[in-house]
């Protein structure tokens, strides 16, 4: 469990540090999200914030290894650190390709259609990496095999499905730093119920940066995640849930991540939803959103943040409950 904290603590501060700096290069180099009609804030706000939680959990990582190794070394023999090298440079390509688009995003405003080819890329290096869904577990230890065809279309549509259905979420002030921080601890706690030491290491790094940029995100926000963050954060965490929650899962531990996401899931298909019955282009953007909603039956920006945690936070107890 001290591993766990230390991750977690570490991350936490480098985020706390790093956040005002990534503010200040923003601002320097005019990277702001400018407000219209559609958007909640009322004045430029720099939203290429994601960056600090990006550097804040790998450098964490990276420090958390080299105090590992010097005062535990044992702790890098046990088996859950045996991953094959072509899928960890297929995860580290996957991701560095979605935080450059994100980043040119930020910058630049992309296309729908353009990032979501490049969220195909993404999920297309994860799938031929080995970073898939292949089979699932029945009762009595038999095994269901997904077959390639069946197994690269759940992947594809999970990677990016996921990705957007988070990227969605962040649509106001502290939602997905917020709602991020407690499903990536949650996701940890899960890990560690399974035995998935480091799976959990990285998701209490995640979570540690989320929690340290919710005190610069939160209402009223001095920064925003933007496409940087949220596109990352999205394909950081389908990569963890299939790794942890898909490649070797029973049927029950299949709903774990459906549960502990069902906010940007279910946001996100009733947003398709209501667009194709409006005729409307499924990427055409609105305020019908979960937290727009929210901000609409009368609640300010804090309240509705704080009932979108709660459902998380509930949603998370349940799906720890089901897989102890």
């Amino acid at each position: 469990m001290i591993a766990y904290i230390l991750v977690f603590s570490i991350s936490l501060v480098l985020s706390l540090l790093i956040t005002p700096l990534i503010i200040k290069f923003c601002k320097q180099f005019n990277i702001v999200d400018i407000p219209d009609k559609r958007k909640i804030h009322k004045d430029p706000i720099p939203r290429m914030g994601g960056l600090a939680v990006i550097i804040s959990t790998f450098l964490s990582i990276l420090i958390f290894s080299s105090i590992t190794i010097f005062f535990y070394p044992e702790f890098f023999k046990i088996k859950y650190f045996k991953y094959d090298i072509i899928q960890v440079l297929g995860i580290i390509s996957s991701l560095s390709l979605i935080t450059l688009v994100g980043m040119i995003d930020d910058i630049k405003e992309l296309k729908a259609k353009t990032k979501l080819i490049f969220q195909f890329l993404s999920a297309n290096i994860l799938f031929f990496t080995g970073t898939k869904i292949t089979f699932i577990t029945l009762l009595n230890n038999h095994f269901l095999h997904l077959g390639d065809v069946l197994s690269y279309i759940l992947t594809i549509l999970w990677v990016i499905g996921l990705t957007n259905a988070i990227n969605l979420i962040d649509g106001m002030d502290g939602a997905l730093a917020g709602i991020g921080a407690i499903i990536s601890f949650s996701l940890g706690i899960l890990a560690i119920i399974q035995g998935q030491t480091v799976l959990a290491i990285f998701v209490f790094a995640l979570s540690g940066s989320l929690t340290g940029f919710l005190k610069y995100n939160f209402n009223p926000a001095k920064v925003f995640l933007g496409d940087t963050g949220s596109l990352f954060i999205g394909m950081f965490m389908s990569i963890i849930s299939i790794l942890g929650y898909f490649k070797k899962a029973t049927l029950i531990s299949i709903a774990i991540p459906v549960i502990i996401f069902a906010i940007p899931i279910f946001d996100t298909l009733f947003a398709i939803i209501r667009r194709i019955i409006k005729r409307q282009h499924i990427f055409q953007p609105d305020k019908e959103h979960i937290h727009h909603k929210l901000l609409q039956y009368g609640f300010n920006q804090k309240q509705a943040a704080f009932i979108l945690y709660f459902i998380t936070i509930f949603l998370s107890i349940i799906a720890i409950t089901i897989i102890k």
